[in-house]
C-alpha cells in the first residue's frame, strides 16, 4: 500500500472508501484496477524518465544547454492539434533510447524561450547537442523525418564516444 500511496493512487482509493459504508464494497472492485494502473504506470515510467518538462529559462539552461546527452526540444501548446500528434509520436520513437532526451516547452508559459529561439509556429522542434542547435523542423512531420533526426543525433553521439 505504501508504494501505491507514493504514486498518488492510495489517497483517491482511501477517499472512495471513506464516503460511506456501502462504498467500501465498490472500493474492493476498484482496488484491483488501481493496482493494474499503478503497475502500468511503474512500467511506463522507466521509458518516460528522459522526458523533461521545462518551466523556465533556468531549467532550460540546466537540462538542455548543460546536458551531456543530445536533447530534442519540442515547443508546443495545449491548444495545438498537430502538437497532440507529434509529441506522443516523438516520445514513442525515443522510448528505447537512453542517449537522447526530450524537453517539452509550453509556448504559453515560456515566452522568453519562445522569443530567444524565435519560435513563430508550433510545433517547433530543435535538436541540441552540447548546448548548440544542430537541426530543427517546424510543423507536423511524418515519423520518417523524426527517425532521421533521431538517427542523426545517435550517430553523432556515437562518434563523440
Amino acid at each position: 500500500m505504501l508504494k501505491i500511496a507514493a504514486e498518488g493512487i492510495a489517497p483517491r482509493l482511501a477517499a472512495c472508501c471513506l464516503i460511506s459504508a456501502s462504498a467500501q464494497s465498490s472500493c474492493h472492485r476498484v482496488a484491483p484496477q488501481s493496482a493494474r494502473a499503478t503497475q502500468k504506470y511503474l512500467s511506463q515510467s522507466q521509458h518516460l524518465h528522459k522526458k523533461l518538462v521545462i518551466k523556465d529559462h533556468y531549467e532550460f539552461d540546466q537540462k538542455v544547454i548543460n546536458s551531456d546527452n543530445p536533447v530534442i526540444v519540442n515547443f508546443h501548446a495545449e491548444w495545438c492539434d498537430p502538437c497532440k500528434i507529434l509529441t506522443p509520436k516523438m516520445l514513442e520513437l525515443l522510448e528505447n533510447s537512453d542517449e537522447i532526451d526530450v524537453a517539452i516547452i509550453d509556448v504559453e508559459t515560456n515566452l522568453d524561450l519562445v522569443e530567444t529561439f524565435e519560435v513563430k509556429a508550433v510545433p517547433a522542434v530543435l535538436a541540441f547537442r552540447n548546448g548548440v542547435v544542430v537541426d530543427k523542423f517546424i510543423g507536423l512531420v511524418d515519423a520518417n523525418s523524426i527517425e532521421t533526426l533521431i538517427d542523426k543525433l545517435k550517430r553523432k553521439q556515437q562518434q563523440k564516444q
